[in-house]
């Protein structure tokens, strides 16, 4: 979702600093990004605190502001109770839920009534299936991260919570899917700029699975 996001973000004239995990990572958004050269890009472990808190001071020195977050860090990954351990459940939920707390923490101060906070959470928060139990409690901590945030930022704080988003990693994850049902990334990144927005409503989830998004009940 990062080079959709940060492309309508570029292409609307806004000042992008984007995030990556190692010089591999970078270079495989770079290469996906329309609009690459128009993001200021970052290589920071979003899971370690001391890391991100660095990252927010260098920020803040070079753009002087934050105005928004939107929190894209995660990534799919399948097992059921019988074949995940501790260390897979504890990355799903640092991949997820620790990588938006920690960003949103360090820029917290940053943020006004104007500003918007936009998370990825997934319908399977709303609605588990087996086989994915550390990526659905990971994507529910999110969901109750947001209604968390949500209380105590004067900013807007939603999520979207879509099907199975047509991304290159989710389909190397699952070679033999049926991905006519997949949720195209375009679909969410109108969703993104709407709640980020003054126009937005705050404190909610909304799922898609390809059309607008809906507010999860």
């Amino acid at each position: 979702m990062g080079p959709c996001v940060t492309d309508r973000l570029a292409d609307l004239g806004v000042d992008v600093v984007g995030t990556c995990f190692d010089e591999t990572a970078r270079e495989d958004v770079e290469t996906r990004a329309k609009h690459a050269d128009a993001v200021s890009y970052y290589q920071v472990d979003l899971t370690d605190q001391t890391a991100v808190e660095a990252f927010a001071e260098t920020v803040l020195g070079e753009h002087g502001t934050v105005d928004h977050v939107v929190g894209l860090a995660g990534g799919f990954s399948m097992g059921g109770i019988e074949d995940t351990d501790i260390d897979a459940f504890q990355a799903a939920l640092n991949r997820h839920a620790t990588t938006a707390f920690l960003t949103v923490k360090a820029f917290a101060d940053q943020l006004t009534a104007q500003s918007g906070v936009f998370l990825f959470s997934s319908d399977r928060a709303i609605d588990p299936v087996g086989g994915t139990l550390a990526y659905d409690v990971g994507k529910s901590a999110v969901r109750t991260l947001t209604e968390s945030l949500d209380t105590e930022l004067e900013a807007r704080v939603n999520a979207v919570a879509p099907f199975l988003i047509d991304v290159p990693d989710n389909r190397e994850a699952m070679p033999d899917a049926d991905v006519s049902e997949w949720t195209a990334p375009e679909a969410i990144v109108g969703g993104v700029i709407h709640l980020l927005s003054n126009d937005g409503i705050t404190g909610q989830t909304a799922r898609t699975t390809g059309g607008q998004p809906e507010l999860a009940e």
